[in-house]
């Protein structure tokens, strides 16, 4: 079995998460936004209690965004430094996909709307369309304010965000699940699309951040 470690920085709690002895293993910070100080403590502390070593990863699962524009970058970062030392791959995840993807097995609607809330008033908007019995994107991601979102179609929703704006969220669409992207899922998914996402072409790996973080208030 390959081993992972799985990096979940896009959202203000960081956690990590490992694969060993059939079994995985999370740890999320107790402090929020303080990735740049919990990451490495978290790993190396779960390396050490699992009896485990750096070198023995296959890969690195890292939550690529949308999301904190100060935990994306911190994640990444530190992916990259462990990738590039212990000359490993790295298997980019997006965000969307991280909460779209280990829920789908409970999806039933032909319209998925996954919302991500950036900043203030500010949201990532992402929908997704049922073909063949694969929700597949049906445009690219947009940036967009709360207010700008209407009452357009957006079928059941997937929302990742503050629950102070859940009213806003509930007022789109009956069917909404508050939720919460974890490095389970990420180690999760990286591990069932290791042959597929994986890469070694790490300079060219760069936040998705989906527009300007200057848009709204």
């Amino acid at each position: 079995m390959i081993n992972i470690l799985g990096i979940e920085s896009s959202s203000k709690q960081c956690s990590i998460a490992i694969n060993a002895d059939k079994d995985i293993h999370e740890s999320s910070s107790v402090v929020n936004n303080d990735s740049v100080n919990s990451l490495p403590i978290m790993a190396e502390e779960m390396i050490n209690n699992l009896s485990l070593t750096f070198k023995r990863l296959d890969g690195i699962a890292v939550s690529m965004g949308p999301g904190s524009f100060t935990g994306l970058r911190i994640g990444l970062s530190y992916a990259k430094g462990l990738a590039l030392s212990l000359n490993i791959p790295i298997i980019p995840i997006s965000t969307f996909d991280l909460i779209l993807l280990p829920r789908v097995k409970d999806l039933t609607g032909d319209l998925i709307t996954v919302i991500i809330h950036s900043h203030g008033s500010t949201v990532y908007q992402s929908k997704y369309t049922l073909k063949n019995n694969s929700y597949i994107s049906q445009e690219d991601p947009i940036s967009i304010t709360i207010q700008e979102l209407s009452s357009k179609n957006y079928g059941t929703i997937l929302y990742h965000g503050p629950e102070h704006l859940i009213d806003s969220i509930n007022a789109l669409s009956s069917s909404v699940t508050l939720v919460t992207p974890s490095a389970r899922d990420i180690l999760e998914i990286g591990m069932k699309n290791f042959d597929l996402l994986k890469t070694k072409s790490i300079n060219n790996l760069v936040p998705n951040y989906v527009g300007s973080f200057n848009t709204g208030k």
